[in-house]
């Protein structure tokens, strides 16, 4: 009793901080918010890094303030933090602590180049210009694992690949040659988009944050569609595993099965899988269109950036449906048409220029877009995480198939497929923007929500997420 007294007055004192120090970096005072955030990093690692980090991630520096670096060193290796998230800005402190080039060999270098794919183009130039010189083995090492990890679109195909990502290769093609299969899809545009992402898996993470443990089913029956337990859970279109993982590390009851066309990037899923312990979790390669052939069905489908890259996504919505128990809850995402018009000029420039969806040209379109000036709209590309890694880029701009969406015509395909609309789940912008047009009016009236998304087209740029139900 007295340990578990001792730990909850370290958490009371180590949460106090942190709102000291959040309130402090609203009102500006990063030099009062700093020593707060470090005392209550240094009295609970695990608990204060994810707020210290989201902290840190809005930081802008003029200076560099070294009672930073040990603390930003150590959230990047707590498990309890997603590194990616702190790339931005540690890539830009490293920046201001280092504003020439020079060769550094740090703590702070070694977890950003390990823990982080890098996503700034200034510090992608500095990374083409370290990759040229003479360096210390262990920074060569790092550097070299970031090379990897952004699958060389800046360069750095000289440095040797490191054993320990060598050996995660040679393990994974082991994994892709034995995955569990529901046989060659018969439709071709599915067949291109799995070659697709057999040359190019995506998304590569890295270090995922350990998440909060969560009830799925506690959350549908919120939404007014409870399910029976354990629940059965397939995750349609998993891609490198990275949703099925999270969901698995959140809720242990479910059971889930990730299903792909690509067995390279489910290969990739299963290792990561392997390597944090996760068992309740099955992989299977096929197409979303031969879903009924998993032989089961499920209380929960998601399928989020997926049914877009299909010829004819009503038809994989209509399939997803198929395999949903009575009662059952399918989640999707869908990209916006308006969110993504600014993708089409980047479609007419690849068009314009002739670059193909090999290596070559998908280096030289960034080369383009890296040299644009600032504020042209091309230039909007620089901001999106997947422009940094090859697969990304590819995905972003080069995907073999794409389709973009209006919210009503979404509405028309749940209607089609047998589904009944749960809810439109809209970011909190979103949510505030149809408060101040609409008032209180039904939020799953999506002809109300285009209305909205009219007036401001940015607003789904993460894409369209709704949740329906089968009767």
């Amino acid at each position: 009793m007295a340990r578990w007294s001792g730990s909850a007055a370290l958490q009371a004192e180590t949460a106090q901080l942190l709102g000291m120090a959040e309130e402090a970096v609203r009102q500006g005072q990063l030099g009062q918010a700093l020593p707060m955030l470090s005392r209550a990093l240094a009295f609970d690692p695990e608990g204060a890094a994810p707020a210290y980090a989201e902290l840190l991630a809005r930081l802008s520096l003029s200076g560099w303030p070294p009672q930073l670096e040990d603390d930003l060193v150590t959230c990047l290796h707590t498990a309890s933090v997603d590194p990616q998230a702190l790339a931005r800005g540690a890539a830009r402190m490293l920046l201001v602590k280092y504003p020439e080039p020079v060769v550094a060999d740090d703590a702070l270098w070694e977890a950003f180049l390990t823990r982080c794919i890098n996503v700034d183009p200034a510090m992608e130039r500095r990374l083409v210009w370290l990759a040229g010189q003479e360096l210390p083995r262990a920074l060569r090492t790092a550097l070299a694992v970031q090379a990897f990890a952004s699958e060389y679109v800046w360069g750095g195909e000289g440095l040797s690949i490191p054993p320990a990502v060598a050996a995660e290769i040679a393990e994974e093609r082991t994994l892709a040659a034995a995955m569990p299969s529901l046989g060659d899809s018969g439709d071709q545009i599915s067949r291109a988009v799995r070659d697709q992402y057999e040359a190019s898996p995506y998304p590569r993470w890295r270090a995922p944050p350990v998440p909060q443990r969560v009830s799925v089913a506690a959350h549908l029956a919120a939404l007014g569609a409870p399910q029976s337990e354990p629940l059965e859970l397939l995750v349609a279109g998993c891609g490198t595993g990275f949703e099925p993982i999270d969901m698995a590390r959140m809720d242990p009851s479910l059971r889930i099965t990730a299903l792909d066309l690509s067995a390279a990037s489910l290969a990739y899923g299963q290792r990561m899988a392997r390597e944090r312990g996760v068992e309740n979790l099955r992989f299977v390669q096929g197409d979303i269109l031969d879903s009924d052939k998993l032989g089961g069905r499920f209380g929960m489908v998601s399928s989020t950036g997926v049914l877009h890259h299909m010829e004819r996504p009503e038809n994989g919505l209509s399939a997803l449906a198929g395999v949903l128990k009575p009662g059952g809850v399918l989640r999707i995402a869908l990209y916006s048409e308006r969110a993504r018009a600014w993708v089409s000029e980047a479609h007419d420039a690849i068009a314009a220029h002739g670059w193909d969806a090999s290596p070559k040209g998908i280096r030289a379109f960034r080369a383009h877009v890296l040299a644009l000036p600032a504020g042209t709209p091309l230039a909007r590309l620089r901001e999106s995480d997947d422009f940094y890694t090859l697969s990304g880029c590819r995905d972003l701009c080069f995907h073999v198939r794409e389709h973009w969406y209006r919210l009503p015509a979404i509405g028309e395909m749940l209607t089609g497929a047998g589904l009944a609309l749960l809810m439109l789940d809209a970011p909190p912008e979103a949510q505030a923007r149809f408060a101040a047009m609409h008032g209180d009016a039904d939020r799953r009236d999506l002809a109300l929500w285009d209305r909205v998304e009219a007036a401001h087209p940015h607003l789904f740029a993460g894409m369209f997420h709704l949740w329906a139900r089968r009767p």
